[in-house]
């Protein structure tokens, strides 16, 4: 995400916007008190490099991006401010594999600092790509490159640019933290860099969008503990929240929340996979949810008026043969919860007349006859819910997977 003091949201290039406030506090995150070089990735209109110049005044600045539009912008606003260090700007990709050679070239490094907002978006893959993620490490820990984030790349460009014993701090989307598709990078990351810290950031950070972000900083140096230190800035004026786990359990995610709830797990005495006879998702998407003949039920139809309430669809029960596949069904006695959705929590209920078919965007539960209250009681609780909104990821409309469903407790 890119952050930059106007109001704009997201642009063509997969960038979003964010007051200063939060580029502000990533520079405070760094020890170093008189860096060299500080390096700015993908720089942009540079809300980073701002602050930066702000906090070392007399280090050489380095920004690499292509709009060179935006680098005349920061230039201008550097000269209008108290910087008196060195600014070089460098017009290249930032994903170039050469651009190593072009900053030895110029005579610039070594590179102590690196900040970092990368574009939130899938690049169209290319063969450099491979190789900036083999020579950071990370070859063979991600399951299907040609799909892989631009925030993964930045990283990893980043973590072959900086000097040994340089830190980064980079924004970094929801999903590369908590997405199960990440947990071999996550893996990696861990086990090759000192990951000093795990900040998730307020939602509302970026104008214009709910989109969910954290602030990771590491060094490039093998891990110093075999601890990791989670956080999450409750809002951009708040105090830290901390806490810390074992590297071996951060590699699931590095997420304040998902920890934290999982300390609380450790406290019940039964959970849904106790009593679960069967968790599906529903088939149909939302084309097929519009084109069927016979309702199907999504998320749109469920209101905070149902929340933990049995609902009786009988007079809109499904009909074989009017909807465009095979589905997922659920019969009186199966609780329905949504999967995705930034209110996917408040979207609990349990069937009591039927059947209905199901969205692709729901859960079927399916417990044990003595069990279905209790589950529908647990699900739609106060703490039910907010067990769910830490455990669900996302930049923007959040999910829930499956395994962590089914180790939700039930009080």
């Amino acid at each position: 995400m890119r952050t930059y003091e106007h109001a704009k949201a997201t642009d063509h290039l997969g960038r979003y916007y964010t007051q200063n406030a939060i580029s502000r506090f990533l520079v405070e995150l760094f020890p170093h008190e008189s860096p060299l070089f500080v390096l700015d990735l993908g720089a942009g209109e540079g809300a980073l490099s701002l602050a930066a110049s702000t906090k070392w005044s007399n280090a050489d600045l380095i920004t690499i991006d292509v709009d060179s539009v935006a680098s005349q912008v920061l230039t201008e606003r550097l000269l209008a401010g108290e910087f008196r260090g060195k600014h070089h700007h460098l017009p290249d990709d930032a994903l170039g594999l050469n651009l190593k050679d072009s900053l030895a070239a110029r005579s610039i490094g070594p590179l102590d600092v690196a900040i970092c907002n990368p574009p939130f978006l899938i690049p169209k893959w290319c063969d450099d790509y491979s190789s900036i993620l083999e020579d950071a490490g990370f070859s063979g820990s991600l399951p299907a490159i040609t799909t892989t984030d631009a925030a993964a790349l930045f990283l990893a460009q980043n973590m072959r640019l900086i000097a040994e014993g340089g830190s980064l701090g980079i924004i970094v989307p929801d999903s590369l933290v908590c997405a199960e598709k990440y947990l071999g990078f996550r893996s990696s990351l861990l086990d090759k860099y000192d990951v000093l810290q795990a900040i998730r950031l307020p939602r509302g950070s970026f104008v214009g969008t709910d989109a969910l972000a954290h602030i990771l900083v590491i060094s490039k140096r093998k891990p110093t503990s075999g601890l990791v230190r989670l956080s999450c800035l409750p809002s951009e004026h708040g105090g830290l929240l901390n806490m810390t786990v074992d590297r071996d359990l951060a590699a699931k995610r590095l997420d304040f929340f998902y920890h934290s709830a999982q300390m609380l797990n450790n406290n019940s005495t039964i959970i849904l996979s106790d009593v679960i006879i069967d968790l599906r998702r529903g088939s149909l998407n939302s084309a097929e949810v519009r084109s069927a003949e016979s309702f199907v039920l999504h998320t749109t139809d469920i209101n905070a008026n149902m929340l933990g309430k049995w609902v009786d669809f009988s007079k809109r029960k499904f009909a074989p043969g009017k909807v465009p596949r095979i589905t997922s069904i659920a019969e009186p006695g199966d609780i329905v919860i949504a999967r995705v959705g930034r209110n996917a929590a408040e979207k609990v209920i349990g069937i009591s007349g039927g059947p209905v078919a199901l969205s692709d965007c729901l859960y079927r539960v399916r417990v044990k006859d003595e069990y279905r209250d209790l589950v529908l009681n647990s699900l739609s609780s106060l703490p039910g819910k907010r067990w769910m909104e830490m455990h669900a990821y996302g930049v923007a409309a959040r999910h829930i997977n499956k395994s962590d469903l089914l180790n939700m407790p039930l009080s």
